[in-house]
């Protein structure tokens, strides 16, 4: 993976440099233990499941690790072989994570971007709560597990995502935050302030469902719908 890619698969998007300040572990290159500050007391786990070229360096995952982290999790980056990544590699390798941990999938917490939301079955299957972030909800498999997370999910994307589908979102009864007029970036493409806006609704989205017993102001900016 390469630092300064953009995350979306399709159509070549124009190519960024990567966020600054990425100092939660686990710098340049997303993978290995990442210690969010709650791994030296063993904290309870979460994974982190990346895009194919959008690492936790990068806004939206770098600020929902700091949530991960905020709500005692101890967080763990995935790091993806270079070349074709096929939804299975995702999986097994997301397995051989798990299969590393004391406690296996008890009290886990996926993370993930895109690519990374080919987990979402084997997340289903378990019973493993989940932050989707822009999920590929073209995906058969992945469209059809949604409606089966379990309770602590949240569905995260944008209506100018060629990978997202509101509808289909919607019916899985999950919670969703839908960001309107946002690319696979979640970013919206000419307006710095409404993408920080966005980015921020992101954040307290995540916050939320992590500590649900600590409440914030959910309602939309402009520009921007949650449901």
């Amino acid at each position: 993976m390469r630092l300064g890619e953009s995350d979306r698969s399709q159509n070549g998007t124009t190519q960024r440099e990567a966020w600054p300040g990425d100092d939660l572990g686990g710098a340049g290159e997303p993978g290995g233990d990442a210690d969010d500050g709650a791994g030296a007391d063993g904290g309870r786990p979460a994974l982190l499941l990346p895009g194919r070229a959008y690492g936790p360096q990068f806004p939206l995952l770098y600020y929902a690790r700091r949530c991960l982290a905020d709500a005692g999790r101890h967080v763990q980056a995935l790091e993806w072989p270079s070349g074709e990544l096929a939804p299975g590699c995702v999986v097994r390798m997301l397995q051989e994570a798990v299969d590393r941990l004391p406690d296996g999938p008890r009290d886990l917490v996926l993370l993930a971007k895109s690519t990374g939301t080919h987990a979402i079955p084997w997340a289903a299957e378990h019973g493993v709560p989940g932050i989707w972030l822009t999920p590929l909800l073209q995906v058969p498999a992945v469209r059809a597990a949604l409606p089966s997370l379990p309770a602590g999910s949240l569905l995260v994307g944008g209506t100018a995502d060629p990978t997202w589908d509101g509808e289909v979102a919607a019916a899985s009864g999950l919670p969703v935050l839908q960001l309107e007029g946002a690319d696979h970036n979640l970013e919206l493409p000419g307006h710095v302030h409404r993408s920080l806006a966005a980015l921020a609704r992101v954040v307290t989205a995540v916050s939320d469902t992590l500590s649900p017993s600590i409440r914030e102001d959910l309602t939309p900016a402009r520009g921007l719908s949650l449901r």
